[in-house]
């Protein structure tokens, strides 16, 4: 489901503006969490924790997906999905650099055969890659880094329950981009073309099971071991890019996405006690 997100987003794309598009998924996400907390009788989170949900809010909605979208204007879904698989290099460091995790040389090394594997899908340093599309890798670097901050700010700061804090977080993010949008002049208007209304669709289902998914899984794991699922996208998003939006399937595409796998293998594949330190058990936390 996640690796379909960049390829509905680039059909969006389309007929919606993206920032204007990514303030509306947010918003009736936002809304949709906002009713289960409010028919659960759940906490909505006060003093720190509060403070961070609106960071996560900035970070993981409003930030990373300001860039998501943008950069999808310009490269293919597959492509920016091996660029963001540099979200685990990013988090390594950032939660190590606040104290969340021993820093791991093994782990850095594997990440950073990831990135070069990013490097030759995304055909930096040859003759052939357009120009046009750098603005579009960069964008996907700058949100890799948002994500990053966004789980380590979910392990920095109190918990708050998973709903109430992405009720916070998506309105935080969808009033940001929504201001945003109107800030570059986009237009607002709603889409009438069945492949986006079926493209918004999906992109609203999907962010309501992932980050409710997202959450339940990063109170169990670490900050950096939760981010390995983007090592893991590029898979269903290069093949349903190529079935949905005709992009091609270069040798470059495949032989970068063989140094990810082999990057997160090394990363992941740590000795017990790594293992243990990166994916804690539930019953161990305290």
């Amino acid at each position: 489901m996640a690796g379909g997100n960049a390829v509905a987003i680039r059909i969006s794309n389309r007929e919606i503006d993206p920032l204007y598009g990514a303030a509306g998924r947010f918003a009736i996400a936002a809304l949709v969490f906002a009713v289960v907390v409010v028919t659960g009788h759940a906490a909505w989170p006060r003093g720190r924790a509060l403070l961070g949900a609106v960071l996560y809010g900035v970070l993981n909605f409003a930030l990373a997906y300001g860039f998501i979208y943008e950069g999808l204007r310009s490269i293919h879904a597959g492509i920016a999905q091996v660029i963001l698989a540099a979200a685990p290099l990013a988090t390594i460091l950032l939660a190590a650099a606040f104290g969340l995790e021993s820093f791991s040389w093994r782990r850095l090394a594997g990440t950073g055969v990831a990135v070069l594997g990013i490097g030759v899908v995304s055909g930096l340093g040859s003759a052939g890659a357009p120009a046009f599309s750098l603005l579009g890798i960069g964008a996907m670097i700058a949100a890799a880094v948002s994500i990053a901050g966004g789980a380590v700010v979910v392990k920095l700061f109190p918990p708050a329950p998973g709903a109430a804090l992405n009720a916070i977080g998506m309105a935080v993010g969808a009033v940001l981009l929504g201001i945003a949008s109107l800030v570059t002049g986009e237009h607002w208007s709603v889409p009438t073309r069945p492949e986006t209304l079926a493209a918004v669709g999906f992109l609203i289902v999907s962010t309501i099971i992932l980050f409710a998914a997202f959450l339940f899984v990063i109170r169990r794991w670490s900050a950096s071991a939760t981010s390995y699922q983007f090592l893991l996208l590029p898979i269903p998003s290069v093949l349903l890019s190529a079935l949905l939006d005709a992009e091609p399937l270069t040798a470059s595409l495949f032989a970068g996405g063989l140094l990810v796998a082999a990057g997160a293998y090394t990363a992941l594949h740590s000795p017990t006690g790594a293992s243990r330190s990166a994916f804690p058990r539930a019953a161990r936390r305290p």
